[in-house]
């Protein structure tokens, strides 16, 4: 059987430390956990896009995103031109305003090296129903894979009921 591919975004990465969001911080946890412990099921994935929000974080968080990283093997994937245009199709197509082209980046790393899952806290931008149809819909016509985003808990749920 295959990895499952998964992207994440930075949503994701800067909630391992959220004491102001127990709940979610917990759950992120535990996400983390089951991919360093199951990294044969599991390829992590991350962007440049990713690294620049990291590297523009508070030196505790950078710290600590880094080492979780670190911990689940995540790949880092190189700058993409393929990606840049891919989000600029999704502004083109009204997927998200212009103003929220870092989100759409997240989106066009994760379809441009064919991840199966985009993992997200971002419920206002990208873990929306209309958001993901949208995307699907321009993936469809530039003939790229659809895309599932998803938050942290549709994965670690997965695996606690398999």
């Amino acid at each position: 059987m295959r990895k499952l591919r998964i992207y994440l975004d930075t949503s994701v990465i800067s909630t391992i430390d959220a004491p102001h969001l127990p709940d979610k911080e917990a759950i992120t946890k535990e996400f983390f956990r089951m991919m360093a412990e199951q990294p044969d099921d599991y390829e992590i994935i991350i962007s440049p896009v990713s690294l620049e929000e990291i590297g523009n974080a508070p030196e505790t968080i950078r710290k600590r995103s880094l080492a979780t990283l670190q911990l689940v093997r995540a790949i880092e994937v190189s700058r993409r031109q393929e990606a840049e245009n891919l989000s600029l199709l999704y502004v083109k197509a009204d997927v998200l305003n212009v103003k929220h082209i870092n989100d759409l980046r997240h989106v066009a790393y994760a379809v441009s090296v064919r991840c199966d899952y985009i993992v997200s806290w971002n419920m206002k931008h990208l873990v929306r129903v209309r958001t993901i149809e949208r995307v699907n819909a321009v993936n469809f016509e530039y003939h790229y894979p659809t895309i599932h985003i998803v938050t942290p808990e549709v994965i670690t749920g997965e695996i606690h009921n398999a």
